[in-house]
C-alpha cells in the first residue's frame, strides 16, 4: 500500500480516497442536496469507481452520518477554544449557539441525520456521551439525569427550529435557555 506525506503526517491510499469521497459528497450535497445526489454522482465525483464507495460506506446515509459526525466535531473543537464557562446550563447556550447555526446552516442534512438519529441512536451514542460529559467538565460531579434531560431540551428545540419557517439561531438558543433554566 503506497503512502502519501501531508505535513508530518503519513496518510495511506485508502484514507486518501475515503477523503475524496466525503469531499466530494459534501460539495454535492451542498450543491444539489442530500435526496437528488446518487452515489454514482459521488463516485463519479471522487474519481472512483461506484463499487469503491461501498468499500468505505455501507450507504448514502453511512456516508452522511460520517460527514455530519466530523463536521460536529469540528464545530465543538471550535467551540471548546472559547468555553470559559463552568456552569453545565451555561456550556449547553455555549454550545448550541455554535452547532445550531451549523445546524440551520445545512437543514436538509440536518434533517436527514436527525431522522437517521432516531432510528440508529448507538451510532451517535459515543458522541453523545462525550457531549454530556463536557457539559459538566469543571464540576464536582456528573449527572447523568441532568445531562439526559439538557440533551432531551437540545434536540427538541433542534427539531423545531429546524420545522420552523423561518429559524433563528438566536431564537433557538434562547428557547433552549428557558427550557435548561427550569431543570
Amino acid at each position: 500500500m503506497s503512502n502519501n506525506q501531508v505535513g508530518n503526517k503519513v496518510i495511506s491510499k485508502k484514507q486518501l480516497t475515503r477523503e475524496r469521497i466525503l469531499d466530494a459528497a459534501w460539495q454535492l450535497f451542498l450543491e444539489h442536496g442530500f435526496a437528488a445526489t446518487s452515489t454514482r454522482d459521488i463516485a463519479k465525483q471522487a474519481q472512483v469507481a461506484n463499487g469503491t464507495l461501498f468499500t468505505h460506506f455501507e450507504n448514502k446515509d453511512d456516508l452522511l452520518r460520517q460527514l455530519m459526525l466530523m463536521h460536529i466535531d469540528k464545530v465543538i473543537a471550535s467551540a471548546k477554544r472559547e468555553d470559559t464557562f463552568e456552569q453545565p446550563k451555561l456550556k449547553m447556550r455555549h454550545y448550541a449557539l455554535h452547532l445550531y447555526r451549523f445546524y440551520l446552516q445545512h437543514t436538509e442534512f440536518s434533517k436527514s441525520l436527525l431522522q437517521g438519529l432516531v432510528w440508529q441512536g448507538a451510532f451517535f451514542s459515543a458522541q453523545m456521551e462525550a457531549f454530556k460529559k463536557l457539559l459538566f467538565d469543571g464540576t464536582r460531579q456528573y449527572d447523568e439525569v441532568r445531562a439526559a434531560a439538557m440533551m432531551d431540551c437540545y434536540f427538541m428545540t433542534l427539531i423545531e427550529g429546524l420545522n420552523s419557517e423561518n429559524p433563528d439561531v438566536s431564537t433557538l438558543v434562547r428557547r433552549l435557555s428557558a427550557k435548561i433554566a427550569l431543570l
